[in-house]
This record gives structure tokens, C-alpha cells and sequence, in this order.
């Protein structure tokens, strides 16, 4: 049996193990796809960023390509592969972001993550922070919540994390302010807390119903 009031979503210590996710499935697929492909752009979370070729990435910068063959490892290990052939990069050329995803023959799609590597003021690339399917739907609804403003501000320097290097395994810093992330595994209920700031401002706090379900499928851990 599996204690699932324990298993607290593994991207809050940062890094998602192949014994938490082999031992159940999302009954609905992840939708990182959905986000990135939108063709409404106001619903696309990502349309602040350009999208890029591995190519045209790593071309001008080895070190890009040798911190994300690093981190990919991990990953790979696990049975998580890349999404494509592509990354997004922030304005300004300090943020990439990889997806990759977890596919099974059995299950099919389980989870979709989001890899962030930020540039530091050494010209040096770090990974900063992995974002699960659950982080990306949360931030997905944060958005649609917060568009009202997006004349105003760029809501991506809100809501994804910003070049520096993070240290806060429950969230990230953004270029202006910080965002916390906290997923809860249940057989019959996932929800995800968000907590936007602006400096130490709570702006935003919202407590996520995922919609994607938990099938508790075996008891390997």
C-alpha cells in the first residue's frame, strides 16, 4: 500500500525520483503542450518568451549545452526525455527553459516538467529550478487570473523564476519578487498552493483543484 499523506509532490525537494511516479499515474495527461501551443495567447503562459532550436541555443554558448547535458542526466535516468527539439528563452537571453516529459507504454503520458537554467552576472549557466505539470497548471491560472494587469507589467517576470540562483526548495524568485509552490498528492484530490509576491508583498494566493487525477497502480517504491 502506498502512504500517499506522505508523498508530498517530490518537486518540492527538487527533483522528481522514478519511485514516486512509477508507483502511480495521472489518469489525464499533463498539458505542457497545451500551454506552449495555445493558439490563444492570452492563454499561453510562455508567450513572453521566444522559442529556440537546440541549434540555435547551444551554437553561441557551450556552456549552455554542457549545464543542460549535465542536468538532463538525472532525468534520463528515470525515463524522463526531451519534448522536442526546442527551448524558450527569456527577453534578454538570461533564462532558458528545456520541457521534457515521462512517458510510459502502460500509462502513457505521467508528467510533464519544465527545466529552468539561468545565466549568472559571470556569464556562467546554473540550473535553477525544475517545474512539474502541477507548478505549470498553477501558474497557468495564476495567469488567467492576473491578466487583467498584463497591459501593465509582464506577468512573466511574476511568474517564472528569475536568472539568479535559487536556493528555496518550496518556490523561486522572479525578477520581481518571489512564487511559492506546494503540491499535494491525494487519491482523490491534487491541489496546488500558489503564493505570488511582489518584494515581500503577497499579491496573488490561490489553493489550485488539478485537473488530473491520482491512480494509485502498484506498490513498487
Amino acid at each position: 500500500m502506498i502512504d500517499l499523506k506522505r508523498r508530498n509532490f517530490i518537486k518540492n525537494v527538487g527533483f522528481v525520483s522514478a519511485s514516486t511516479l512509477f508507483c502511480s499515474s495521472l489518469v489525464a495527461q499533463n498539458t505542457l503542450e497545451s500551454f506552449s501551443n495555445s493558439k490563444n495567447k492570452e492563454d499561453n503562459i510562455l508567450s513572453k518568451f521566444s522559442k529556440l532550436t537546440f541549434f540555435d541555443a547551444f551554437l553561441l554558448d557551450q556552456s549552455l549545452a554542457d549545464c543542460y547535458k549535465k542536468s538532463i542526466v538525472n532525468w534520463e535516468k528515470t525515463g524522463y526525455a526531451s519534448s522536442g527539439n526546442y527551448c524558450y528563452s527569456s527577453s534578454d537571453g538570461l533564462l532558458k527553459m528545456f520541457p521534457i516529459h515521462l512517458h510510459t507504454e502502460t500509462t502513457g503520458k505521467v508528467d510533464d516538467v519544465l527545466l529552468c537554467f539561468g545565466k549568472n552576472s559571470n556569464g556562467e549557466w546554473k540550473s535553477l529550478k525544475s517545474l512539474s505539470g502541477f507548478d505549470l497548471e498553477a501558474i497557468t491560472v495564476a495567469m488567467s487570473d492576473l491578466k487583467i494587469y498584463s497591459n501593465e507589467v509582464n506577468l512573466s517576470h511574476y511568474l517564472f523564476p528569475a536568472p539568479s540562483q535559487q536556493l528555496n526548495p518550496y518556490g523561486f524568485d522572479t525578477r520581481k519578487g518571489s512564487v511559492y509552490l506546494q503540491t499535494i498528492l491525494d487519491s482523490e484530490q491534487t491541489t496546488t498552493k500558489i503564493i505570488i509576491k511582489e518584494g515581500n508583498n503577497v499579491v496573488y494566493q490561490k489553493e489550485v483543484i488539478s485537473q488530473h487525477s491520482l491512480v494509485v497502480q502498484s506498490s513498487f517504491v
